[in-house]
């Protein structure tokens, strides 16, 4: 098969997506398909198949999308965040035609928007599915949350911009010929809330480059834990979805009952600020140690005692899946996902979302009871190299791909 992955957002890119983009690809290659990966560019100046020459500039394109918009919505251009949006998605239709999809045998969109794109300038007889890698709509109300905290929910989702991207993950869904999800969360959502059909979904997890993760494990390396202490862990983005702010309520409880541990946050985001300010008022500037980005994630899992994710939106993480295979103990929230990554008392620990308190007795029961630690460390990594095997995966995806194309024809 000729396959294209496509992309409406930047790759390569830090985050699970690119190594999911980049191992499926390597996968699907290596059995002999031809695939080619198609989107923004990381400077956001260009939407391009990478590694192929020429490269399409969209300030190539937006004279001709601006006077298009300009015409049909005068008032767009005062909404920046909504105006470059249509700007880029147009952007990537119009690439898309310049590269040409006649080519390819069936086209895999890595998000909606992609997908939306997509189906208004393929051929129609090539085979549309996409991977919802997230709740696009979800994401955009948690990410208006973290500016415009006096506002209620209902007021967040009577906003311009939650309806668009709430109607362009409708459109993106309803364009595509199948759909794959990694969690029944996910999947219950397409149907319930975007009222697609259950027979357009696949449902199978993510799968990891389990063997290539280890030896980057192997690698030896100068980060040290602090003497006499335990080290929980989290690593992801620094945005209000993460739960962060739950977490370090529970650290400052924790702090009133023992000190024999110290928090590490491997990350950046738009929230940093306001989390270390938060640490500093609760008096954790010297528990809590904001790491920055690494690329050296696995080597931090080394030290870790105790991996956490209170996400309030989560699918399936790549951090979960990580710090599982790197025999880490794990706790997640109940959110999304989430819950389906981990076995409660026999792999890990599952907390309420949002609940500060119910998190602090986890992360004290767990500091309490090493050979638990031990218990849950062992049991995660042994289902861990089980449930998340790419090859699993790939086979998965290929016969989607077949059940696409034999269904187009």
């Amino acid at each position: 098969m000729k396959i294209l992955l496509a992309s409406y957002y930047p790759l390569p890119a830090l985050g699970g997506i690119w190594r999911f983009v980049s191992q499926l690809k390597n996968r699907l290659e290596h059995l002999g398909h031809t695939v080619d990966v198609l989107s923004h560019n990381p400077e956001a100046t260009k939407y391009r198949i990478i590694g192929r020459q020429p490269e399409v500039e969209i300030s190539q394109l937006s004279p001709y999308i601006k006077e298009k918009l300009t015409e049909a919505f005068p008032t767009l251009h005062s909404n920046y965040w909504i105006y470059h949006t249509e700007l880029y998605r147009y952007s990537l239709e119009l690439s898309s035609l310049y590269y040409g999809l006649h080519q390819y045998d069936i086209i895999h969109a890595q998000d909606v928007i992609a997908a939306r794109a997509i189906s208004r300038v393929k051929p129609k007889h090539i085979p549309l599915v996409t991977s919802a890698h997230g709740n696009l709509s979800g994401a955009i109300f948690y990410h208006l949350k973290t500016g415009n905290r006096y506002l209620t929910d209902n007021q967040i989702k009577d906003r311009f911009e939650y309806e668009y991207h709430k109607a362009l993950e409708y459109s993106g869904y309803h364009c595509s010929d199948y759909i794959h999800t990694q969690s029944n969360w996910m999947r219950e959502k397409i149907i319930n809330e975007f009222s697609v059909s259950a027979d357009k979904l696949f449902t199978f997890p993510y799968g990891m480059d389990i063997e290539g993760y280890f030896k980057r494990s192997e690698v030896e390396t100068s980060i040290s834990r602090p003497p006499n202490k335990k080290v929980i862990l989290f690593t992801g983005r620094l945005v209000y979805l993460k739960g962060l702010q739950h977490l370090i309520e529970s650290l400052a409880i924790l702090k009133l009952h023992r000190s024999d541990w110290e928090c590490w946050i491997l990350g950046e985001g738009l929230l940093q600020n306001e989390l270390q300010a938060q640490c500093i008022n609760m008096g954790l500037e010297g528990d809590v140690k904001f790491l920055g980005v690494s690329d050296n994630v696995p080597h931090f899992l080394r030290q870790a005692d105790i991996f956490v994710l209170p996400g309030l939106q989560d699918t399936q993480p790549h951090s979960v899946m990580e710090a599982q295979l790197s025999g880490v103990p794990v706790i997640v929230s109940d959110a999304a996902g989430l819950p389906e990554m981990v076995i409660n008392g026999e792999n890990g620990l599952i907390a309420a979302a949002g609940n500060s308190h119910q998190l602090y007795l986890h992360l004290n029961y767990l500091l309490d009871n090493p050979d638990i630690r031990t218990q849950f460390a062992n049991s995660a990594k042994e289902w861990a190299k089980d449930r998340w095997s790419i090859d699993k995966m790939v086979n998965n995806f290929v016969a989607m791909y077949k059940h696409a194309i034999s269904s187009s024809n």
